[in-house]
């Protein structure tokens, strides 16, 4: 009998639990929908009825007009998509390139400052992104380099948890597959590249897309950086948009929704491989 009511009990705490997490789930899709349906809406209807509901007229339209009127000297939504991507692509591979690197080294080679390195890497998790700007704006500055695709190191963030998550792995696999590769004849390139790397790759590419995920939604680094027309990403050329034309809102949410594309899509296809990495913790399974 009690264990009847402890199951009954643990059901109703695990049903309790499931709820709140549904609740949350839907305030979360809840701008997403809401944003959507706006965006197939007339300015009028907008106006007058602004909130979540089904459009008296499918004005799909808007997203035709939103390639037609997001248009500034000659620079549109493909020009700021690309920068996107760009510097979404490209921060992405230089920061996991540098951060597999100094991960593998650190962990497998025993070399004065190595530690020092681990802790230092660490720390930089602890200091604020927005506290390091106005020094990094400095030295870009003086190396001139503002609004150059070299400003890739700038975007290259997030070195100190890839660093950690590949420390762990690079920590857990032996030391013995590095030693048979020096018997049979590699070099430390040929061991990272031919036999430590492609163990990696399920962990690398999971990170990336992680990275992948934060730079696309950066905000305040492009804003500092990029300032003109044909360098900003897709999120400063509305918020530009907003400030310089009155646009009316149905269009504007499908320019908006329509520079979610690129990153949704790679979240959607990659999923699986981002869920693998939050759970395992970047140690080999």
């Amino acid at each position: 009998m009690q264990r009847k009511v402890r199951g009954i009990g643990k059901k109703i705490i695990m049903n309790i639990i499931f709820v709140c997490f549904l609740l949350y789930a839907i305030s979360l899709i809840y701008p997403l929908i809401w944003a959507f349906l706006s965006s197939l809406k007339t300015s009028t209807e907008y106006m007058t009825t602004n909130k979540i509901n089904l459009p008296q007229t499918w004005e799909f339209y808007n997203y035709v007009k939103a390639f037609q009127i997001l248009n500034i000297d000659g620079n549109n939504m493909f020009t700021m998509l690309f920068n996107s991507i760009w510097f979404t692509v490209g921060g992405s591979f230089v920061g996991m390139a540098v951060s597999t690197m100094v991960a593998y080294v650190v962990a497998k080679y025993r070399f004065p400052g190595g530690q020092t390195i681990y802790w230092i890497a660490i720390v930089t998790m602890m200091i604020p992104v927005v506290g390091s700007m106005p020094s990094q704006f400095k030295v870009y500055t003086a190396l001139g380099i503002i609004e150059s695709p070299l400003l890739l190191i700038a975007f290259a963030g997030g070195f100190g948890f890839n660093f950690m998550i590949l420390y762990s792995f690079f920590k857990s696999l032996p030391s013995s597959y590095i030693e048979a590769g020096f018997i049979d004849g590699a070099g430390h390139f040929t061991c990272f590249f031919r036999i430590m790397i492609p163990q990696a790759i399920p962990v690398v590419s999971a990170l990336a897309i992680v990275s992948a995920i934060g730079f696309w939604n950066d905000y305040n680094t492009p804003l500092l950086f990029l300032k003109n027309f044909p360098t900003l990403s897709s999120g400063l050329y509305m918020y530009q948009i907003i400030n310089t034309r009155n646009l009316d809102m149905p269009t504007l949410f499908a320019g908006i929704l329509m520079s979610m594309i690129p990153i949704v899509a790679l979240f959607t296809v990659f999923q699986n491989s981002i869920m693998d990495i939050s759970l395992s913790g970047g140690l080999k399974g």
